[in-house]
């Protein structure tokens, strides 16, 4: 299986957690259409992201996996059903 892996760094600049939020969020748009106009064939595709420090710092940004991982791993979320207690 590939692992492709692209990153934006910005260095020298203090931005608040709402710019750090939005600029990720930008940029998880941006890379999901440069993906689809790459062309990339992808079977079944799953997306990961987010843009919330405080859960999961490691997990800013998004992955998208693909083949047979990414079915698996859907159908454990869906068994989740994407419920978290507050």
């Amino acid at each position: 299986m590939a692992r492709n892996e692209f990153r934006f760094v910005v260095d020298g600049v203090d931005l608040t957690p709402d710019q750090q939020s939005h600029i990720a969020g930008e940029i998880q748009k941006a890379g999901l259409a440069a993906l689809s106009s790459a062309g990339a064939k992808l079977a079944t595709p799953l997306a990961l992201g987010h843009a919330n420090l405080k859960l999961r710092p490691e997990w800013y940004g998004i992955w998208v996996i693909d083949g047979p991982f990414a079915e698996d791993l859907g159908q454990k979320i869906n068994d989740l059903g994407f419920w978290m207690p507050r």
